[in-house]
């Protein structure tokens, strides 16, 4: 896995330059278009101090503040370094099981791989398992997809390591080069994940402003590009879903394949 190896050498580099990601905390350093908020007279890099409730299309800075995206919004160049994620969804229908009410607010990093990554190699464990308990079946037409199951991906690659163990196999998610696509968003920063499949079509419904937020801090677009997700396709086994951002349809392929981008998103405050 040269290749991959490769790639996320690269995709870190990209984070040190400019994405670093934290989801809160208190960056003080100044800068003549930082604002004051808060108790204290604070100074934070975005208009909205890291405590206030965050929207879909704020812009979210390293010290967890965040600016609201507008077609006309100017950001200067440390903003722009500082920025790590646009929000793209804050609700209750992504969560999972039983609950109901807790509220969660998801970013995506600005960061994508866009050359292409295998949701696992043919030598990982999970290539051949039916992942039942990662599963995100959708219903309905390319833009007007519904979800049931797994939505909520943060603990999808653990879970694949629980089924492995509890399914006469041996848990391999520790090995970063069996799932290249996985790795690429645990190692994105701290408490970063694959999104399912719903958390994907998330984002797709607001395609036009993340992708012209993001671009506004010079990070990815999602374009018209397909996406790995990190769910498990019902069947066959050896299939996993991802979606197309040209249409909002999903689709599934070989966990094999290296043809797909991949994308981090993660909970903030």
């Amino acid at each position: 896995m040269k290749h991959f190896k490769k790639l996320a050498l690269a995709a870190c580099a990209v984070l040190a330059f400019g994405f670093a990601a934290c989801s809160s905390g208190d960056d003080s350093s100044s800068n003549n278009n930082n604002n004051t908020n808060g108790n204290g007279g604070t100074t934070y890099i975005g208009t909205k101090a890291p405590s206030e409730a965050k929207a879909v299309g704020d812009i979210v800075f390293s010290d967890g503040s965040a600016t609201p995206y507008a077609s006309d919004l100017t950001l200067t160049d440390d903003q722009k370094a500082k920025a790590i994620a646009v929000i793209f969804y804050v609700g209750t229908e992504l969560n999972s099981g039983d609950d109901t009410t807790t509220s969660r607010t998801l970013g995506v990093g600005l960061a994508h791989n866009k050359s292409g990554l295998a949701w696992c190699t043919n030598s990982a464990n999970a290539y051949s398992k039916n992942i039942t308990t990662i599963q995100c079946p959708a219903s309905g037409s390319a833009g007007a997809l519904t979800f049931t199951g797994d939505k909520n991906g943060s603990d999808n690659l653990s879970q694949i390591g629980t089924f492995l163990a509890s399914n006469s196999s041996t848990d391999d998610t520790a090995t970063a080069d069996n799932y290249p696509a996985f790795y690429f968003a645990k190692n994105y920063a701290s408490d970063w994940y694959l999104p399912t499949i719903a958390e994907l079509f998330q984002i797709w419904k607001s395609k036009e402003t993340v992708d012209a937020a993001s671009k506004l801090c010079g990070g990815s677009e999602f374009g018209s590009d397909v996406y790995w997700s990190s769910s498990q396709y019902a069947s066959p086994d050896l299939r996993a879903c991802n979606l197309d951002f040209s249409s909002g349809g999903w689709y599934n392929n070989g966990k094999s394949v290296t043809n797909k981008s991949v994308c981090a998103v993660r909970a903030f405050n």
